[in-house]
């Protein structure tokens, strides 16, 4: 059985692997970083690392969350550093076997001008097919470097 962290962007509901996640946190005290994409909220010190926030809403739909006090926060293991994953709410955490699970063909085209290279499989769930994604593909090479400038300011103070 894979355990997968279930949440909510918008009206759509999301899993990510246990293995790929850390916590789930919330956000509070964070730093606003200026001149940085539009869904990096800013920096958190989370149990003494600092790990860059991203509004998951915003990243995928443009729609930033309405607040953040009433979202969750999942930690997610990103190329061997930490990224906060901002949603509307962490559901649940759930239990699929491998039969359940649908690997998707892996692509790097775009639909309707968005890369979905982050979506890795599919689950069939009593509700509906969830998407999981994968936190390693979240982002194109830009964006990637913007986050690794972003996560070497913190190795830098360290």
């Amino acid at each position: 059985m894979n355990k997968h962290i279930l949440f909510r962007v918008g009206e759509q509901v999301y899993a990510i692997s246990i293995a790929d996640t850390d916590r789930v946190v919330h956000v509070e005290n964070y730093t606003i970083v200026p001149d940085v994409s539009s869904y990096v909220i800013g920096m958190q010190d989370i149990e003494g690392t600092i790990v860059p926030m991203i509004d998951l809403s915003e990243r995928f739909f443009n729609q930033r969350l309405e607040s953040y006090d009433q979202s969750d926060t999942v930690v997610v293991n990103w190329k061997e550093e930490k990224v906060g994953l901002t949603v509307n709410e962490v559901l649940s955490v759930e239990s699929y076997s491998d039969e359940q699970i649908s690997e998707k063909e892996q692509t790097t085209q775009k639909v309707d001008g968005a890369s979905t290279s982050y979506i890795s499989a599919f689950v069939q769930t009593k509700d509906g097919i969830v998407p999981i994604l994968n936190p390693h593909a979240l982002f194109s090479a830009a964006q990637a470097e913007e986050m690794q400038a972003l996560l070497a300011i913190n190795n830098i103070q360290n």
